[in-house]
């Protein structure tokens, strides 16, 4: 998963009842559906009826419930956080202040767009010569207050010196979720660029410029412009090609349109190297600057700066960003509740701080503690595997072994919490005066890192995140608190279902570290070839495999699942499957029985636990958009197309030739 997702509540596990200590799932079987045929529709089916989205939603699966109850726990903190008065200066003071801002609907429709109004002023009196100093000090400006018009820049870990911290320029600045959406020719991709251009029209009227139509479509085909030049989502998939490290005198003579020296003065750290991810992205863009009139850049920079603080002004701004955004590129029908948006900007920008009352509260130590327990188990089940495969030779085992020992395990929260005294919330000040000044906070944070050694204590997901991650360059395993409860944990449940829906994760996890992109680090999270040629090659060849089968996946209307998009995550899934089945198969002994639970074995409960982590309703706008974006492929297609390459699915549940799920033996992918 890149990322996943997580929590024992009663309105996720509603249905999934303990007895004796183990959880089952039958009374959500859709029995109108043979399981060979559609084990997802046949496991889910009951689920998928009880569940439906409701408008505030463009999709409904076990993630969102299990945040949604989440969100119940997390109301309650910052409301007690809201009326405790908190010493000036805590965090329960800056949690409490930020949520009563966000919650004061009325004081910022009386705002309207005047707490940025300074910054519309500094916008439509600036220069956009690309050379001069103030373009490059205004430029940086923006990019540490308020986003990453025309461009992005950040801290991230060396990728071949990772313990080294190294300034990135990145590819950035449209408004559009992904560059391809520019270029789609359908009926529906058109409807979708026209509902764009409303809303930036939208952003100019609200502000006064005329002409606001004419203007939009100039700013959409600046944007057109720059997407043009974007690397692909795939082509960016590829870490060898992202990475392009020069000194900071090379960058200014590669890309000597702009002033480098003035708009990183204006930084806590001025990097003497960096990394370029999109060298032509950047080779075209100041020229493209430089050929655009003031006007158009000028209309291009303010509707960039209200579309990423629409949320924090008045209703005409955050409904003109919703109508787009939220209904037609998703698909849902109404706002969230305010208590719900409110919460949602303090995790935005004081999600740590949060997090750290979240875990005082809800994670139990035993939770932690068998976690990390699991996670051995899975380690140990890996390198089995690694063992028996019959592709890869002898000494690049070796190296995945090492590897894989080598991986870093966090569990739950951080051992050492972020420093957010400098933060300030101010409470005579705006919500968006404020949203911008923790941004500026988050901004300098992470630039200071430049430079520096990394930090192996710091966690990139709050302790409440439903998800968890794999990182490459730390080559470490993290799962938060939140994904650490039912349907994914059972902290006293039965072991197969534990390990198909929790284990599978970690598995999964785990083989991130040896997926199309992971595998190109080593040990220490160095972008380091450690494969011989020809396992490398043998490799390649599998995962072709399993990039055709789901770019065979026709997800809605015509639209396939991108195979070369969410490879990653398809062998991370299935490397996830086999290994938490391994680790599994281990726990048992001789004189272990296989206990039926409501009818199902242990492999059963197993595939079932597994197919149920992924049940979930989805708007087709939400489908439409997850193909053009999303390295995940839908919850359906992650069962149904993988469940078919395991032996033990066939045996678990009668699956024989007749059955359409049946895949040929010769003809089941197993990479790890």
């Amino acid at each position: 998963m890149g990322c996943v997702s997580s929590l024992l509540f009663a309105s996720c596990a509603d249905k999934a009842k303990k007895v004796d200590g183990f959880a089952h799932f039958s009374s959500d079987f859709d029995t109108t559906v043979a399981q060979g045929d559609d084990f997802y529709q046949f496991s889910n089916g009951g689920w998928l009826k009880t569940h439906p989205i409701p408008g505030e939603k463009s999709r409904l699966n076990t993630f969102d419930v299990l945040n949604d109850e989440n969100l119940e726990r997390l109301r309650v903190i910052v409301e007690q956080a809201r009326d405790k008065h908190a010493a000036q200066g805590s965090n329960e003071q800056k949690i409490g202040d930020y949520y009563a801002l966000a919650m004061d609907s009325l004081r910022r429709q009386k705002e309207g767009i005047e707490p940025i109004r300074p910054i519309i002023e500094r916008i439509q009196s600036m220069s956009f010569n690309v050379k001069d100093s103030t373009f490059a000090e205004n430029l940086a400006y923006f990019h540490l207050n308020l986003g990453n018009p025309f461009f992005a820049v950040g801290c991230t870990p060396d990728s071949k010196n990772s313990s080294m911290n190294i300034a990135e320029l990145w590819q950035d600045g449209i408004g559009l979720p992904n560059r391809d959406y520019y270029f789609d020719e359908s009926e529906k991709g058109q409807e979708i660029i026209q509902g764009y251009k409303r809303m930036v029209a939208k952003y100019l009227e609200l502000i006064g410029v005329d002409s606001s139509e004419s203007r939009a479509n100039a700013v959409y085909d600046f944007e057109k412009k720059l997407a043009g030049q974007m690397n692909t989502k795939v082509q960016n998939r590829d870490p060898q090609a992202v990475y392009n490290k020069s000194s900071f005198d090379d960058l200014k003579k590669n890309y000597p349109d702009f002033n480098w020296d003035a708009y990183f003065n204006a930084f806590p750290v001025k990097p003497s190297e960096l990394t370029v991810g999109q060298p032509r992205y950047f080779s075209n863009l100041f020229k493209t600057i430089a050929e655009t009139d003031s006007i158009t850049l000028s209309d291009y920079l303010l509707v960039a700066t209200i579309n990423y603080v629409a949320s924090y002004l008045s209703d005409d701004y955050m409904m003109a960003k919703f109508d787009f955004y939220s209904k037609q590129l998703s698909g849902i029908e109404e706002l969230k509740p305010l208590w719900k948006r409110s919460l949602d900007m303090v995790q935005n920008r004081l999600g740590q701080p949060l997090g750290q009352l979240f875990v005082e509260k809800h994670f139990p130590m035993s939770a932690k503690n068998r976690t990390i327990d699991l996670i051995e188990h899975l380690r140990t089940a890996f390198g089995q595997r690694i063992d028996a495969l019959t592709w890869m030779g002898d000494s690049t085992k070796a190296a995945a072994k090492v590897k894989l020992a080598a991986i870093g395990v966090k569990v739950g929260y951080p051992d050492k919490w972020e420093d957010f005294s400098g933060a300030e919330v101010d409470p005579s000040l705006s919500l968006v005066e404020n949203f911008i000044r923790l941004t500026n906070f988050c901004s300098i944070k992470e630039m200071k890192e430049v430079g520096q050694p990394v930090d192996k204590e710091k966690w990139y997901m709050t302790p409440q995140t439903v998800n968890a991650y794999y990182s490459p360059m730390t080559n470490e395993i993290v799962f938060p608190a939140g994904i650490l409860q039912p349907p994914f944990f059972y902290a006293d449940g039965d072991d197969a279902v534990n390990y198909g829906a929790i284990g599978v994760v970690i598995g999964h996890e785990m083989t991130h570290g040896f997926d199309d992109q992971g595998r190109q680090f080593d040990k220490d999270g160095n972008l380091t070839d450690w494969w011989t040629a020809e396992d490398e090659n043998r490799f390649k060849s599998a995962t072709e495999k399993i990039i055709e089968r789901f770019s065979n996946v026709v997800v809605i209307d015509t639209m396939r699942c991108n195979g070369k998009l969410t490879q990653g995550e398809n062998i991370a899934d299935l490397g996830g499957l086999n290994i938490a089945h391994q680790a599994f198969l281990n726990t048992l002994t001789d004189s272990v029985k296989d206990p039926m639970v409501d009818g199902q074995s242990f492999d059963q409960r197993f595939l079932l636990a597994y197919s149920r982590i992924w049940a979930g309703n989805y708007r087709d706008e939400y489908l439409r958009n997850q193909v053009i974006t999303d390295s995940h492929a839908n919850g359906k297609y992650r069962v149904n197309v993988q469940l078919p390459m395991l032996d033990f699915f066939y045996s678990a549940f009668g699956i024989d030739e007749k059955d359409k799920m049946f895949v040929r033996p010769e003809e089941r992918i197993e990479i790890w």
